[in-house]
């Protein structure tokens, strides 16, 4: 891969924050300029769920200078991603929207488990080298994420709706805070905690980290020292030391936390929830000490951004043994679905999309959430029988898979939709939610897909491999088996339709027989 100027925009609860890298691998890039505008999107908006006007435009202001200052280096991409602020916001699509027409950029709104994902790919790489087994602890202004990773790739993540912005909001209102203020905040973080303690029981792992603001503020709080006394020794947070600091800061005033050394006046606004939140998770994870990590959400985005540009260049290989399909996986058999048919068809839909990629300019990258959609395409038997192809899109759109992002997981759930039934249209409004781009993409996906369910349509397995030829406006699909495929020939017929709008060809199929082995 060239070496590329790319920016990352992180709009968080607390603060918008900016990095560009000069790269030439997801494991190796260079930070050449860090950037931070305080907007407070989190004020009130976590409570009463609406970004307001004045937040929506002081983040346009801090996103078109973030924009302006990457175009200045040159940057060959920017990528804006927005957390749990803009997440909870009923108007959430008005403030992307208003972002894109002011700034022309576009925002991806994270799904908690998302956010948490990139978090912990960017923890693996920066503290673990992305060896052996690692939990990072992230703590933001509306949010706060456990991700369990082992090898350097997603194990187990949660969400809690525990942020330093958010619970200081809503159960600070004194100045220095009360006894029962405290007691009240540490009630709403352990109650949050037991789901992720119930599903995290038996675990262990090797490094506990620490990612975000409110942690490395904590972290420079606890290991202050001057400069005549500087020490080699790498800052950590100890639990019984987080807990006396915690005592401490509740004890006195915002303006005596805001003289505090390192810690910025707006920070001292929210150090108090945010090391309670700190201090509650480590004693209920049984985590004595804590190494502060300085990659976080930006880094994480850049290196899954990096990541799919390096796939382009990968080989065919079979997408079903993709790391990232383990939580799909997981929800077809939660579901009960037929294991072998799903695999058969997601082998064809893969065999196609290799064939046909280079007469269609298609991505490397839509070929493994097409893998996933044709694993899927069946769950919605769950359900019903009738209509089974939607009740596949809801059971997918409802389901927490990690390692994709939640634009990904709507195109995967699209393309399950129309295995079967009528064609996309514009009365189909979750599709029409979609980006333009993303609707292209559910098309193209969703056509190679109804030609792969075809070729199982008997769940017999007969065909093995496919050939493809496009001769202008005509186009020749050749299927290889060893045994009579008359029925799969008709279901092509039947199933071709989409493949013909969408890629503007005439789609014609014969079977050519090879040998039984």
């Amino acid at each position: 891969m060239k070496t590329q100027t790319i920016a990352a925009i992180d709009i968080g609860s607390n603060s918008l924050k900016l990095a560009i890298v000069q790269a030439a691998a997801s494991d190796s890039f260079t930070v050449i300029l860090q950037e931070r505008e305080r907007v407070r999107l989190g004020h009130e908006t976590l409570k009463t769920h609406r970004l307001s006007a004045e937040a929506i435009n002081l983040s346009a202001d801090a996103i078109a200078k973030f924009s302006a200052i990457a175009k200045s280096r040159n940057a060959d991409s920017i990528i804006a991603v927005a957390t749990a602020s803009v997440r909870e916001a009923d108007n959430a699509a008005e403030f992307v929207s208003e972002i894109k027409r002011r700034t022309g950029i576009t925002v991806e709104v994270l799904s908690s488990l998302e956010e948490a994902r990139l978090i912990g790919i960017a923890a693996a790489q920066n503290c673990n080298s992305g060896k052996g087994t690692l939990m990072n602890i992230d703590i933001g202004g509306g949010s706060t994420e456990l991700s369990l990773m082992q090898g350097g790739e997603p194990y187990k993540l949660f969400s809690m709706k525990l942020g330093a912005v958010g619970l200081t909001e809503k159960y600070i209102a004194s100045n220095p805070p009360k006894k029962k203020e405290i007691e009240n905040l540490r009630t709403e973080i352990a109650s949050a905690l037991e789901r992720p303690l119930r599903k995290i029981k038996g675990e262990t792992w090797q490094i506990s980290t620490g990612t975000s603001g409110t942690i490395l503020n904590l972290a420079a709080l606890l290991n202050f020292q001057k400069p005549s006394e500087k020490s080699q020794l790498k800052p950590v947070i100890e639990l019984k030391k987080l807990s006396a600091l915690n005592e401490m800061t509740a004890r006195i005033t915002l303006e005596e936390r805001a003289k505090l050394p390192v810690i910025s006046p707006q920070r001292a606004e929210v150090i108090v929830a945010g090391g309670q939140i700190l201090e509650n998770v480590m004693r209920a994870l049984k985590i004595e000490t804590l190494e502060p990590c300085g990659f976080a959400l930006r880094e994480g985005v850049l290196i899954d951004y990096l990541r799919i540009i390096e796939a382009e260049r990968l080989p065919p290989v079979p997408d079903v043994e993709d790391k990232r399909l383990r939580g799909v996986f997981a929800i077809g058999r939660r579901y009960g679905y037929e294991e072998k048919h799903a695999l058969q068809v997601a082998d064809l839909a893969e065999k196609i999309f290799d064939r046909i990629a280079p007469a269609f300019n298609l991505k490397r990258h839509w070929r493994t959430l097409l893998s996933a959609a044709a694993l899927l395409h069946d769950v919605g038997y769950h359900i019903s029988h009738e209509s089974h192809h939607k009740h596949s899109f809801y059971l997918i759109k409802h389901s927490e898979i990690t390692g994709f992002s939640e634009n990904e997981k709507l195109v995967i759930a699209n393309t399950a939709r129309y295995h079967r039934g009528s064609l996309p249209k514009e009365s189909h409004s979750d599709f029409m939610k979609l980006s333009e781009k993303d609707r292209r993409t559910v098309t193209e996906l969703g056509a190679i897909l109804r030609l792969a369910e075809a070729l199982d349509h008997g769940y017999e397995s007969r065909i093995k491999d496919v050939k493809f030829k496009r001769l202008g406006q005509n186009a020749h699909l050749t299927l290889f088996a060893k045994e009579d495929c008359a029925a799969e020939l008709r279901a092509v017929e039947r199933k071709k339709d989409l493949f013909e709008a969408v890629f503007n060809t005439k789609l014609e199929a014969s079977a050519q027989m090879t040998r039984k082995s």
